[in-house]
């Protein structure tokens, strides 16, 4: 019995699942570049287009003084998902 349709099937919800997490990285790495502290793409999820962050106080009030720059930067290099608000 062949299972190439289950296999094509299920290859549709590996690329959006890499999508995702491919995002996740671009975001971090933004965030990295302009904070003083490395933020990690565990710690970033994503719904919509919200950018939603499990940190510390400290670095939420650092993130949300650089938001605007960062949204703009994920903007050129996420086009697709136009992200608008960072929680």
């Amino acid at each position: 019995m062949e299972y190439n349709h289950i296999t094509t099937f299920f290859d549709k919800f590996k690329k959006i699942l890499s999508q995702g997490e491919s995002s996740h990285v671009v975001i971090a790495e933004v965030m990295s570049k302009h904070l003083p502290f490395v933020v990690e793409g565990g710690d970033i999820k994503t719904k919509g287009s919200y950018i939603y962050l499990k940190s510390s106080p400290i670095a939420r009030s650092e993130i949300l003084m650089r938001k605007q720059l960062i949204l703009s930067e994920l903007l050129v290099l996420l086009p697709e998902r136009r992200f608008i608000d960072i929680r």
